[in-house]
């Protein structure tokens, strides 16, 4: 891929592959242009990490188009887990970006994330990203993933459904293990799987998992089929106003609008329409299901 820098922004100047991460400089921004850039196996190799990734504190992606295409079913752990977009401990903005197509195929390997914000710092303040604008479709296991030391604001996005519900329990947004966000006028399509035999885990549309306390999912449209819509393994979040609808079959066996498996939330004001069960609590029927996250 070449690019052409002014100033702090590297502009892509064509359609390109690349069979490694692209690193963008600390403190640069990537503008696509609207150009698009994928990822290939590389020659006697597999693809792995990142598609596009920060190299330091700060780091902004724009404009960009970022897929892959025909990547090898191998599974890896850690820094080489496939993702289209990643800021690793890293503040920064990503904006009006399409990722299409970051999956391994038939795969169930726990990787293939289109858009991932982590920061594993425990000291020092959480770093921010907005990520805004941006179309996030046909990933593997998760669009949208939240994790560690963050503070995120996601909102206006169009995150469809996972590629692989048959293989894996996919999210299409993932917030948790202490991040914040606000998550807000988002569309999103929720996901079902259809599980193993003698596991209890399940696919969703939005996920906290120990998010931090006042996390918010607000104003949001959930449609397309789910086992669970929202589903909340956090204390002291807002889950209120978002519009739930379950569209088509179900691959498992459950059916819920809203799962509150936590203490101290708000839920409120939501609707939810054509779930089996609109909303699910601790002491509700379906309490032993568990979100998958990674």
């Amino acid at each position: 891929c070449t690019f052409e820098t002014v100033g702090t922004t590297l502009r892509l100047t064509a359609d390109c592959t690349t069979d490694a991460t692209i690193l963008i400089p600390d403190g640069f921004t990537l503008d696509g242009a609207n150009f698009t850039i994928t990822a290939t196996d590389p020659a006697g190799g597999h693809f792995q990490g990142a598609v596009v990734m920060n190299a330091g504190a700060s780091a902004s992606i724009v404009n960009t188009g970022i897929t892959a295409q025909s990547l090898a079913d191998v599974c890896d752990g850690g820094p080489g887990r496939l993702r289209g977009i990643f800021l690793d401990g890293a503040a920064g903005t990503i904006r009006r970006n399409r990722i299409t197509g970051i999956n391994q195929g038939a795969s169930r390997c726990q990787e293939g994330n289109g858009i991932e914000i982590r920061s594993l710092a425990e000291d020092g303040a959480p770093v921010s990203v907005e990520i805004a604008d941006n179309v996030v479709e046909q990933y593997q296991k998760t669009g949208v993933v939240i994790t560690g030391s963050v503070d995120a604001w996601v909102h206006d996005n169009r995150v469809g459904a996972s590629v692989n519900q048959e293989q894996l329990a996919a999210n299409a947004i993932q917030v948790g293990y202490g991040a914040w966000a606000l998550v807000t006028a988002n569309r999103i399509a929720a996901n079902s799987w259809l599980g193993y035999p003698g596991t209890l885990d399940v696919a969703t549309g939005v996920l906290l998992f120990r998010a931090a306390p006042g996390t918010t999912v607000s104003g949001n449209a959930i449609g397309g089929a789910g086992d669970i819509g929202i589903y909340i393994a956090a204390d002291a979040v807002v889950v209120e106003a978002n519009e739930l609808v379950d569209e088509g079959d179900d691959l498992g066996g459950y059916d819920i609008g809203i799962a509150d498996y936590g203490s101290g939330n708000r839920v409120s004001g939501n609707t939810v329409r054509g779930y089996q069960v609109p909303y699910d609590s601790l002491g509700g029927s379906a309490k032993s299901k568990v979100a998958s996250a990674r």
